[in-house]
């Protein structure tokens, strides 16, 4: 889905660095169908733990996070992994609703791109950008990023949505058996 390479020690490398920069805007794309295979679940959760955390820690940073809305069918069937690639999307956006309800941060945002079922380019590449002082630190990959954002008619916010009360919830009747 994107033009380079998905390579899990630059996304590691990238988000120690983060943290000792002061910047006012966070840019995160994870549009890559990589993302949802089974060997990435631990990096996938290292960067949202990362992103919690800055999210607690800075109530005043505004992080644009883009994720895709629906997988690619040609590409999955093409790959032959469609239904393991679809249920760990399902888990992860699930998760992500979970913890943007109940982080509340005021300048979270997290953009789900919509893509049609033979689409093999989403036209973004997977980045983790700071903005700072008025500039971006990869201003080459953040534009395509912030004009996309900007026009709002490919992507639709991932919302609360999620029922927090679940099969295991104390309202469950089973909960106090």
């Amino acid at each position: 889905m994107t033009a380079t390479a998905f390579d899990a020690s630059v996304w590691r490398h990238a988000l120690p660095r983060q943290r000792s920069h002061r910047f006012d805007r966070l840019l995160v794309v994870q549009c890559s169908l990589d993302w949802l295979r089974p060997g990435q679940l631990a990096l996938r959760e290292e960067v949202d733990d990362f992103l919690l955390d800055l999210c607690v820690r800075r109530s005043d940073l505004r992080v644009d996070r883009l994720v895709l809305h629906n997988l690619p069918t040609a590409r999955g069937a093409l790959d032959g992994d469609l239904a393991v690639l679809n249920a760990a999307h399902e888990e992860w956006m699930y998760g992500l609703s979970c913890s943007s309800v109940l982080l509340n941060h005021p300048g979270l945002r997290i953009h789900r791109l919509i893509i049609g079922g033979d689409q093999t380019d989403v036209g973004v590449e997977d980045v983790i950008t700071t903005h700072r002082d008025g500039t971006w630190t990869n201003p080459e990959l953040a534009a395509p990023v912030v004009e996309l954002l900007s026009r709002g008619r490919s992507t639709t916010p991932l919302s609360g949505y999620v029922d927090l009360q679940g099969p295991l919830a104390d309202t469950d009747p089973s909960f106090y058996l």
